[in-house]
């Protein structure tokens, strides 16, 4: 009930601000009208002036900023794309050229040329990986990276031992071994898990650029 009667009295007040205002106004109006026609013209041609101004340069520069924004999409999406291919080629390069010609299976020789890895250490450093705009994009290389590094680093550790040590490893059942026989044995661990990442990162690159095709022209 209380709160019924505190709306009707602010309603009350508000409609005696306006009878008051408009009073006011009128009474301005004359005057000035009395006092000088020329000035209460200006000030009304000015007024409507305004009024009408203020949205259209609002419009205006709405649509300005919505130019700006367009243009930066379409800017970022462009070098998304030309990062997407550089990323896709040496990923497919690492894996059909290197892992699958000369390192899956392999435990008898140490492969000299190592899996490559500098363009996405180079996104990374620079920050241009900002640009891939699908979070489950970015993971799902950034997951094919994380077991090409393993590898790599494992079969650089293969070659080096290869080359400066003639130690050689017996077992705990008596067998022998060269270290690094040891170390691509561990390397091969992960060669199922390279190639289906690798594969799924592939496969998510060629439908993101799919999609991008939009933004080339």
């Amino acid at each position: 009930m209380k709160n019924w009667k505190t709306k009707i009295i602010k309603i009350l007040l508000l409609a005696i601000l306006l009878i008051f205002a408009v009073v006011i106004l009128f009474f301005v109006y004359k005057y000035l009208k009395c006092l000088n026609p020329d000035f209460l013209e200006n000030l009304f041609a000015t007024s409507l002036a305004l009024i009408a101004g203020i949205p259209i340069a609002l419009w205006i520069d709405r649509h300005i900023k919505a130019g700006e924004e367009n243009k930066k999409n379409l800017d970022d999406r462009k070098r998304e794309m030309e990062i997407l291919k550089l990323i896709r080629e040496e990923l497919n390069f690492s894996c059909s050229s290197i892992y699958l010609k000369k390192m899956k299976s392999n435990l008898l020789s140490v492969e000299v040329q190592s899996l490559k890895s500098d363009l996405w250490e180079a996104l990374i450093s620079s920050g241009e990986i900002k640009y891939i705009k699908l979070p489950e994009l970015l993971n799902r290389i950034s997951s094919a990276y994380y077991v090409l590094k393993m590898v790599k680093n494992i079969q650089e550790q293969a070659y080096t031992v290869s080359i400066t040590s003639s130690v050689i490893i017996t077992k705990s059942d008596g067998t022998k071994c060269k270290p690094e026989t040891e170390l691509l044995l561990d390397a091969r661990r992960f060669d199922d898990l390279f190639e289906s990442s690798v594969q799924e990162a592939l496969k998510m690159i060629d439908e993101r650029l799919s999609k991008l095709k939009t933004y080339e022209n």
